[in-house]
This record gives structure tokens, C-alpha cells and sequence, in this order.
């Protein structure tokens, strides 16, 4: 077996009226749709894996604020970098030099990876977790929202707007797969990565040098924790949408 792989189901259940939505469908006519597969609606991998990143970056930045090795880093380019994102790298909150990224060409990548990025990838770089979609068999209920006009105070003509929610207590589920090492790769979760043993070309995973970092901690402190704390999930929240529980096994 090239690779050993540990394996979590991942059970979400929305404790508020819930959406994460997708394109304008002409067929449905519903201006703002859920997202769906095949007809059954579900959670983008993309979105959990956004998600989780973020609690990941707060949990290091909150409990590791003066290691140089744990500060996460923003995934992007330093030039795409908003003005408030770098007041936040000013102040010693998130690494400098934008996002994390490899290339065997030294001049093109970062001094080290960041642990979240070492977790779910950087540029140029795979990592560790495999995040699901998770998909539920509840069907959505289509409702609607207007605009009042300021000055009369009532409805604005031609201000309809049909969109679809999922309800409270609707569960979705998925597995979630780590890959503890890789035989090909030569690659083991919990130690620094050697991408080219004959150049002894390694990503500098420097956060990983002390060695107090081991599997089973990485995997119940950086994923499995931090995923049970997302509490927050996809849009409409300023309306009363987006809490959610998640559970792990």
C-alpha cells in the first residue's frame, strides 16, 4: 500500500435555517439556489475546507502569537493583499510575504510552510487532508425577499427575490480522509516533507523541527478540534442563517 490513510465521518447538522448558495438556475427560476449535485443539495468541500482553514489560522494565531513557525499565513499573493490584511501581518498576527509556496527554484518559495498550509496545501505543494463534500437527502424550501421602499414604507415594485434555505436540524454528512504517510512520496504526517531525496531538496516544514508535533496530536489538535469548533458556516448569517454543530468519528 503506497499510502495509509485514516479515515473521520463528518456529520453536520444546522441549528439555524442554513444556505451556502450557487448560481442563478434559469431552468429552476429561482434567482438564488442552494447548492446541489445531481438535484440533492450539499456542501462544497471548498467551503468546509475554507472554513476549517480559518479556524485553524485563529487557533494558531491566538495560541501560539509570539513562534515565528506557527503564525499562519493569508493564501494569496502579497500584491492581492487587501490594506486591512497587512495592517494584521504589521501586527505580528499572520506571517509576512503573502501565501505559503514551493518551487525547487529557491528565489520562488516561502522561507517555510505554515502549519495550515503544511495540512491543506500551499502553491506548488498537496497536503495531508482529503476534505469531503457533504451531501444530505433533505430537499430545500423555496421563500422569498423584498425591498421597502424608505419613503412610502411599503414593498418596492420589482423587488422580489426567490431564493432557497435549508431548515434547522437538517443533517449532512461525508468522510473526511488524512493521509498519515506516503510510501512514493516518502512522505510521513507529523515530519518534515523531502521532496527530492538525491538534491536533499526538503519544504522546510520548520514548525515541525522541535518535534513536539507528532500524528495523532496534529490530527486531534489541528483537524479534528478545530473542525468541531466551526460554529459558523455558509451565507445569509446577518439574517439569522448559518449556525451549525459539527460531530466527528
Amino acid at each position: 500500500m503506497s499510502k495509509e490513510i485514516r479515515k473521520f465521518n463528518v456529520k453536520l447538522v444546522t441549528e439555524e435555517p442554513f444556505r451556502i448558495g450557487a448560481l442563478k438556475n434559469v431552468m429552476s427560476g429561482i434567482d438564488n439556489p442552494v447548492t446541489t449535485i445531481g438535484g440533492k443539495v450539499v456542501i462544497q468541500g471548498s467551503s468546509l475546507k475554507g472554513a476549517l482553514r480559518a479556524n485553524i489560522e485563529e487557533y494558531l494565531v491566538d495560541k501560539y502569537p509570539n513562534d515565528p513557525a506557527m503564525k499562519p499565513c493569508i493564501p494569496s499573493a502579497f500584491n492581492t493583499l487587501s490594506a486591512d490584511e497587512k495592517k494584521i501581518i504589521e501586527q505580528k498576527r499572520y506571517r509576512d510575504g503573502g501565501g505559503c509556496s514551493y518551487s525547487s527554484n529557491p528565489k520562488h518559495k516561502t522561507e517555510s510552510i505554515c502549519p495550515a498550509c503544511y495540512l491543506l496545501g500551499a502553491q506548488g505543494l498537496v497536503g495531508f487532508l482529503r476534505i469531503p463534500y457533504l451531501h444530505t437527502a433533505a430537499t430545500p424550501e423555496d421563500m422569498y425577499a423584498v425591498r421597502i421602499d424608505r419613503a412610502t414604507g411599503v414593498v418596492s415594485e420589482k423587488t422580489n427575490r426567490d431564493f432557497q434555505i435549508i431548515a434547522n436540524g437538517i443533517e449532512f454528512s461525508g468522510t473526511l480522509e488524512v493521509i498519515k504517510s506516503d510510501s512514493i512520496k516518502g512522505w510521513t504526517l507529523g515530519k518534515s516533507r523531502i521532496i527530492d531525496k538525491n538534491l536533499g531538496i526538503g519544504a522546510n516544514d520548520a514548525w515541525l523541527n522541535k518535534g513536539d508535533w507528532d500524528a495523532e496530536r496534529i490530527i486531534n489538535e489541528l483537524v479534528v478540534e478545530r473542525l468541531k469548533a466551526i460554529n459558523l458556516l455558509g451565507g445569509f448569517r446577518s439574517r439569522g442563517c448559518g449556525k451549525v454543530a459539527i460531530y466527528i468519528i
